[in-house]
């Protein structure tokens, strides 16, 4: 898919969505799509964590329109998804993982091929400040995916970067 995704990244730009409370929930799925000659569309997503750990998830895919409409409202019923402009679609999305990464977290391993969609967006022509955490700190809260040897070894890796105290965190029920 890498190739594939790089190939696309320099088309006309089709959507940026992200979700209308990403900044009151913390977390959300962001789609950027590019529409190619034949008609389909390149697609990558990104379940982004602005409050902690940046990339939690990412996919790249080549879909139908249809595809696309199908997979898309899924997630505008559940998060309102809005139109943002693409250059602040990335650097809302880059400022994630600076984020997550100046905490010790890496992102999700699909995010490398993902992100080549990014293409010649220019973060730097986007004016909106992002904020990251919450509060002004880090703000940990566990998937309900993740084990607890997962979550322990996230709270051991906060309490290491920034130190007890300097950082929330909400462990969910599993």
């Amino acid at each position: 898919m890498a190739p594939q995704i790089a190939a696309a990244a320099h088309s006309p730009i089709h959507e940026a969505l992200v979700p209308a409370k990403l900044s009151e929930l913390g977390i959300g799925n962001l789609l950027l799509s590019r529409s190619l000659p034949d008609g389909r569309l390149a697609v990558s997503g990104f379940l982004l964590d602005i409050f902690c750990l940046g990339i939690k998830d990412a996919f790249a895919a080549i879909m139908t329109r249809d595809e696309y409409a199908r997979r898309k409202s899924g997630w505008s019923t559940s998060e309102s998804l809005q139109p943002i402009e693409p250059a602040c679609f990335r650097k809302l999305v880059e400022g994630g993982v600076a984020y997550a990464r100046d905490l010790g977290f890496s992102p999700h391993a699909d995010y490398a091929v993902a992100s080549q969609i990014f293409g010649d967006l220019d973060s730097t022509a986007c004016p909106t400040r992002f904020e990251y955490g919450h509060d002004g700190k880090p703000f940990y809260v566990s998937g309900p995916h993740e084990t607890p040897p997962q979550v322990r070894a996230t709270v051991e890796q906060l309490q290491r970067r920034v130190g007890t105290g300097n950082f929330d965190y909400l462990v969910l029920d599993q």
